[in-house]
């Protein structure tokens, strides 16, 4: 192995354990028996290192995809339930650097590391609306946006219970649970209504906001009760015909001490 590769196993260790901000340069080198001048031959800071980690997670999942074998005789579901086994797996595996990417992934002011996140978001959409459509075919298309979103609010909250809490649950039977309840909701797209469509595109990015900063807030913060009531009333008032500009600002205001949050809250208070 390569000194640059030990240097992300290194981080990605130290990182989940402290923190990407409380871990430093010297503690990584030392990790790997360098010296901290040593480290920049390699990154020219921590964050290139982090944009290195991610670059290397999102290569090696991708190749793990593509070489996913599914075997003929399975069932369109049966070979849903076979890529979200996959999926959940490689989460499994890289267990470390999940843990650190809840803990403490520091976008902010980095544009680098936004866009990045950002790419690797959307190419996780792209895979898993490609599952949809081939498991259950082109008559979901008016709901593809929405069974996208079902499939990943799942597929978080379980990420959060196995790795955050450390439970032990079995693969096979998960990943056919969320299939099987997949199919369940398809069956009854006939009689629904597309919740998200092109039109609301805007609306959908102010409701990702929102499930981002209760995610963030449930996650992190010790005043979780207060923070998830004040990110209630604001998205009440943001809902408004006429919003008050001077509730929106205390609410934002109030919400943005808490520094994990502090980012999205802002995109939230500038939309309006």
């Amino acid at each position: 192995m390569d000194k640059k590769q030990e240097l992300m196993n290194a981080a990605v260790h130290l990182f989940s354990i402290k923190g990407f901000h409380q871990t430093s340069v010297q503690e990584i080198a030392n990790a790997v028996d360098i010296s901290k001048g040593a480290f920049y031959k390699h990154y020219d800071s921590k964050e290139s290192l982090l944009v290195g980690i991610l670059k290397r997670y999102q290569a090696e999942t991708l190749h793990g995809l593509n070489r996913l074998e599914i075997s003929a005789g399975l069932t369109p579901k049966e070979a849903f339930a076979k890529k979200l086994a996959f999926e959940l797996e490689s989460i499994l595996a890289d267990r470390d650097f999940f843990i650190m990417v809840f803990k403490d992934m520091p976008t902010e002011d980095n544009e680098q590391l936004t866009s990045l996140m950002q790419d690797m978001r959307s190419s996780s959409s792209k895979f898993h609306k490609d599952m949809l459509l081939e498991a259950f075919g082109v008559e979901i298309e008016p709901f593809l946006e929405d069974m996208t979103i079902v499939v990943e609010g799942v597929l978080k909250e379980y990420m959060i219970t196995i790795i955050l809490e450390n439970r032990q649950l079995s693969i096979d039977k998960l990943s056919r649970f969320i299939a099987s309840s997949v199919e369940a909701i398809v069956l009854q797209l006939p009689s629904m209504e597309a919740v998200i469509t092109e039109k609301d595109e805007d609306d959908f990015s102010l409701d990702s906001l929102f499930a981002d900063i209760e995610t963030k807030i449930k996650l992190y913060s010790k005043n979780t009760a207060q923070l998830l009531s004040s990110l209630d009333l604001l998205r009440q008032e943001l809902q408004q015909d006429e919003p008050r500009d001077f509730l929106i600002e205390v609410l934002a205001n109030y919400l943005m001490q808490e520094k994990q949050i502090e980012k999205e809250v802002l995109l939230l208070k500038n939309h309006h």
